[in-house]
């Protein structure tokens, strides 16, 4: 016995996880920058700088955390 899937879900799923997958790349990669910079800027004497790059990265991080949390919700709720 086979199921019928509607073309529209599959469709809805496919943007939805591009979009998440973007998502959740954008944010971990100004984690990393954000603490990159931190360092270098902590290294150069910059301590006001150190400080806002390293709140950058703490924001985004807190961002990416949320994001997987989300989709782990998601995934493991039953309808």
């Amino acid at each position: 016995m086979l199921a019928t899937v509607k073309a529209g879900d599959i469709m809805e799923v496919v943007w939805v996880s591009l979009v998440a997958g973007v998502f959740v790349t954008v944010a971990f990669s100004f984690v990393v920058l954000g603490m990159a910079r931190s360092t270098e800027a902590a290294r150069g004497g910059r301590g006001t700088a150190a400080i806002a790059y390293a709140a950058v990265a703490l924001l985004a991080f807190g961002t990416f955390a949320a994001a997987v949390v989300f989709g782990v919700q998601i995934m493991l709720s039953k309808d």
